[in-house]
């Protein structure tokens, strides 16, 4: 019932609606990268409103997504051209969600999620909505794989700071994110 009143909708509303349909740009860019041959690994992949457009493009184009906070688009799909439907979704996309972050609850969601913490306060409203908050979270719950830590992950969010793997170092973490030039936001 509440795809047919979003059909219904989206009728009305469709010369509104047209103007801002990012999609029918990112869709036929998505296809035309697909079509040529030198990509031969294309995913599409955005934060909050680009996570949605890498959503409906993903599912449109049968191209795999992975979108952080990115609006759903299970009833609303139906009101797109050409629609969306949610086996595609299902198929082809997948959905980071930090706790908290009101933008990922538009929608019904499509399977393919992925839940993850957000360390911001209570009272910061769009603390949960921050792409490098979400990034220092998944760098943290799944490691860096040798690549540096990112400093504002311990200074700006509250991460816990690295141990060094060299045991010949003898700086502190503050002392190499200053040394690699990084000045710590106040």
């Amino acid at each position: 019932m509440s795809s047919e009143i979003v059909e219904m909708i989206s009728f009305f509303q469709r010369g509104s609606v047209e103007k801002i349909s990012f999609y029918k740009v990112t869709t036929p860019f998505a296809e035309q990268l697909k079509s040529d041959p030198s990509f031969d690994n294309l995913q599409l992949t955005g934060h909050s409103l680009g996570g949605g457009l890498a959503m409906i493009s993903s599912a449109q184009s049968e191209i795999p997504s992975v979108a952080l906070s990115g609006p759903n688009a299970i009833l609303s799909g139906r009101s797109f051209q050409p629609k969306v439907f949610p086996d595609h979704l299902n198929r082809y996309t997948l959905n980071i969600l930090p706790d908290r972050d009101l933008v990922p609850r538009f929608d019904d969601r499509a399977d393919n999620i992925q839940k993850i913490r957000c360390k911001a306060p209570d009272y910061d409203f769009a603390g949960c909505h921050s792409c490098s908050r979400s990034f220092c979270e998944i760098v943290y719950t799944c490691g860096n794989q040798n690549r540096p830590a990112v400093c504002d992950c311990v200074f700006v969010y509250g991460y816990d700071p690295p141990v060094a793997d060299d045991a010949n170092e003898k700086r502190s973490f503050a002392q190499v994110c200053k040394d690699s030039g990084y000045v710590q936001k106040k």
